[in-house]
């Protein structure tokens, strides 16, 4: 026992480690097939001016914000397959969360680290997002601390350089470090020469880009996607997630951030409730919020228990509460874990995609025209089927264009496609100018209206909002729009017309 306590902080991360590293290996995420296909292209060719891979925007000029995630992606998957990957991953994911915890606090944040760790894990993966984690955890550690500021904040730069070539979220760390410099500036009431200068090179060095400014278009273009945003579940409102761990951590940070409002650090407190409104407005930045409410109810912990020494009483009133709220959350630990293993084990490539339908396609000639299928599996075809370019993947949900552009290409395919799902006319339209002859789709019995958590969530959101997707086409039988069915494994179809 007298080990287990010493050594329960490194127990907890080793044991979220372990969950995330199979999480990793089951859960295929629908981009993982075009991140290796570019970080492929990448290497041999450098990085494309066009879209290589679709034929619907086949000349749009495409900003590919990851393209060294993409080359880390290749190149990992060639020399340490999917578990060299996986690996890493949860490496980087228990990196973040170590980092989130300041030194002193280490005692006082298990139970935050334990359910901030079961809200990320639903997110995590072999994914761009976790090196956002990392980088902006790295980030808070810096920024929240003076005295680690002043001896590292030179560095601040140089972690922008990396972070704005791996992923979009890099304009969250520049929006939070301009916001805290604004703080620190009104509170001291006076500018601070170095840290300005910090922040200026820190936002100019987001520009050592391939693209330059288009690198900020694209950001501002995804970010304001409204359309985009009620139509694919991570860019969903974060008012609409319903996990468990998720309200659980949000109640006892929220209440400690309360009561103890006048003892945290202010910063601490503008970082939170920052990284609160980005979480609130997309589902996709909930694990940034969860990393900066491990510092929050870390120190509420720490003041609690210093107020408690004042009595004997208050000392047993604490550690009877410390031991029912530790009972509580290792449960939803290791419920969470279970439900977010199976989850992923749903979504890995034996279950989820259609594996069967494209090893048949790949052994046909489909020189005769173009093949549909649906976004969730675009990225997939990328990578099993690369001769064959796909309608849509999950690069392109706010691509769009006006002005003069190629009458035979769209200027917005997202809208397109799901306009498609659910008019049969417009899904006759869009055969004939792209010259589709071929469709692959779930067989309706199994479809992904079915089988995908991700898309139940979706459809309850939208009872609860004003739009609904009509999937009308992929729920009925094409063999009543003159296609021939020439293949069907019982979870998947293959359509010919």
């Amino acid at each position: 026992m007298g080990f287990l306590k010493k050594h329960l902080f490194l127990i907890i991360l080793l044991a979220i480690g372990i969950a995330a590293f199979f999480r990793g290996i089951f859960f295929l995420d629908p981009d993982f097939g075009w991140h290796l296909k570019m970080g492929e292209l990448i290497l041999q060719k450098g990085i494309p001016l066009t879209d290589p891979f679709s034929y619907t925007m086949p000349s749009y000029h495409f900003v590919d914000h990851e393209w060294l995630a993409d080359i880390f992606f290749n190149t990992g998957y060639k020399f340490i397959g999917i578990y060299g990957l996986a690996l890493i991953f949860a490496l980087i994911f228990i990196a973040a969360l170590f980092l989130a915890v300041p030194k002193k606090l280490k005692n006082y944040s298990l139970l935050p680290i334990a359910l901030a760790a079961t809200v990320m894990l639903g997110f995590s993966g072999i994914r761009t997002q976790v090196a956002t984690w990392f980088c902006l955890a790295l980030l808070l550690k810096i920024a929240l601390d003076e005295k680690i500021w002043k001896k590292w904040r030179f560095f601040v730069p140089f972690l922008f350089v990396v972070w704005a070539n791996l992923h979009a979220g890099f304009a969250v760390g520049i929006a939070l470090l301009v916001l805290i410099f604004i703080f620190k500036s009104f509170q001291k009431r006076r500018i601070e020469f170095w840290d300005l200068v910090i922040v200026i090179i820190s936002f100019l060095a987001t520009f050592i880009n391939p693209y330059g400014i288009g690198l900020w278009h694209e950001v501002w273009m995804v970010s304001s996607d409204n359309f985009a945003r009620w139509n694919i579940m991570e860019w969903h409102p974060g008012i609409f997630d319903t996990d468990f761990s998720l309200l659980a951590l949000f109640a006892l940070s929220f209440f400690l951030l309360l009561y103890y409002r006048a003892k945290i650090p202010k910063l601490w407190i503008l970082a939170y409730a920052f990284l609160l409104l980005m979480a609130v407005s997309g589902l996709r930045h909930i694990p940034l919020w969860a990393l900066s409410a491990v510092f929050i109810t870390g120190e509420g912990i720490s003041l609690l228990s210093m107020e408690v020494q004042k009595s004997k009483e208050g000392i047993l009133r604490f550690n009877l509460l410390k031991k029912i709220l530790f009972v509580f959350v290792f449960l939803v630990f290791a419920i969470e874990i279970i439900i977010n293993l199976l989850g992923g084990y749903n979504l890995s490539e034996q279950k989820f995609y259609p594996v069967k339908a494209v090893a048949y396609l790949s052994k046909q000639d489909l020189s005769s025209g173009n093949l549909f299928t649906l976004y969730d599996y675009g990225g997939y075809l990328i990578w099993k089927l690369p001769n064959k370019k796909v309608f849509i993947d999950g690069r392109m949900p706010s691509w769009r264009r006006t002005g003069i552009f190629n009458p035979n290409e769209s200027g917005y395919v997202f809208k397109d496609y799901l306009k498609m799902l659910g008019d049969e006319n417009y899904f006759k339209q869009m055969l004939k100018k792209y010259n589709i002859h071929y469709v692959l789709l779930p067989v309706p019995s199994v479809n992904t209206q079915k089988i995908s958590w991700v898309i139940k969530f979706r459809e309850l959101v939208q009872k609860l909002t004003l739009f609904k997707t009509n999937t009308q086409v992929i729920d009925s039988d094409l063999t009543k729009m003159n296609f021939k069915e020439i293949y069907n494994d019982g979870q998947f179809i293959v359509y010919k017309i």
